[in-house]
């Protein structure tokens, strides 16, 4: 059974319930030996708990999705698999597509990036809309961010009682060389994730929709706004404002990541928002709001870091939320809002 799938929660919760009783029916036997009737009970304890154990990781992973899949979770590369975008949508709530990037010059292998087109889209039509790029955390794909965020009935309802204008949004992957959080960086020697996206998407997406041909927009969530806020800064002429939803500001780098930037300082810097705003120009007319919890100690101390160096910019406009962790039911309630911001100069 697939890690997330439903028929493995509600085993895993039924086990957990049926493991305490047949321990307890189990108890009052006589098993021979004293050694061997103390053995048995210490390890029926110990299912009991393991099975429990189980269950709360299914039930939380089912909820926050923090791995997608069994490869994800033990650490394998599995090929990427295929979109399906069956019951991503309902009636009136956009038309969904699946484009194919290949990596072009940049080596970096095809992937399939979803991309949503609001209601009323017609491809007959000569109208031309502005793009929103969504980046997803680590461990994700496109697929779980779209259902989970409920971008499709968010962003149809905004679209419809006329607080964001008609767009075109699309939800690419970072997770471009399994299993490694490459953090959008163009590794030395490695792959080149940032010219992926910026150079190979955003020409994809350019070439095959409907767009105005305007600098993008962008929402990234946990690795995906670190991401997302490295772009704004680094290519001002692509990216119009970023929202960073439970994000942080400066490379993170562990066993997920290995060595991204090869021992270079400045390959580092040069991958930092936090650096690159301070050392190249601030945000060059462009603009970022970073969401976070107060609460949440994945995002919060190094969001707050990043605030206390742009100080009082104009540019930079922030929320914090005053409860609630790292997990995207927090945040999703924040993206009607992030919506609004986004597209409220863009045009």
């Amino acid at each position: 059974m697939a890690l997330t799938s439903h028929s493995l929660l509600v085993l895993a919760l039924v086990l957990a319930g049926l493991a305490p009783l047949a321990l307890a029916l189990g108890w009052r036997g006589r098993p021979r030996g004293r050694v061997l009737g103390t053995l048995s009970r210490f390890l029926g304890v110990l299912l009991c708990q393991a099975v429990a154990g189980s269950a709360l990781f299914f039930a939380v992973n089912d909820q926050y999705s923090f791995y997608s899949s069994w490869d994800d979770l033990l650490g394998r590369s599995a090929p990427t698999p295929g979109i399906r975008t069956a019951g991503l949508v309902a009636q009136g709530q956009g038309t969904l597509k699946v484009l194919s990037v290949a990596g072009g010059p940049t080596n970096e292998g095809d992937h399939q990036v979803l991309a949503w087109l609001p209601p009323g889209y017609d491809p007959a039509s000569p109208t031309r809309y502005p793009v929103m790029m969504f980046l997803p955390g680590q461990p994700s794909d496109p697929v779980t961010t779209f259902s989970h965020f409920d971008f499709a009935a968010t962003a149809s309802r905004e679209v419809r009682e006329g607080r964001v204008a008609p767009f075109i949004a699309v939800f690419p992957p970072l997770m471009t060389d399994p299993p490694r959080d490459t953090e959008c960086t163009d590794v030395p020697g490695g792959p080149q994730a940032e010219t992926w996206l910026d150079h190979d998407v955003y020409d994809a997406v350019d070439r095959d929709l409907p767009t105005d041909g305007k600098p993008w927009t962008e929402i990234g969530w946990s690795t995906g706004a670190f991401c997302a806020a490295k772009l704004v800064l680094g290519h001002p002429r692509q990216y119009a404002a970023a929202v960073g939803l439970g994000g942080y500001y400066t490379p993170l780098t562990d066993r997920t990541t290995g060595n991204l930037f090869g021992n270079r300082p400045k390959v580092r810097e040069e991958n930092s928002p936090a650096w690159l705003y301070a050392h190249a120009g601030g945000m060059r007319g462009r603009r970022l709001l970073v969401v976070t919890g107060a609460q949440d100690k994945d995002s919060y101390p190094m969001t707050e870091a990043f605030l206390r160096l742009v100080g009082h910019d104009p540019g930079v406009s922030s929320v914090v939320f005053p409860t609630g962790g790292h997990n995207y039911r927090n945040y999703a309630a924040y993206l009607p809002s992030s919506l609004e911001w986004l597209f409220r100069h863009h045009g």
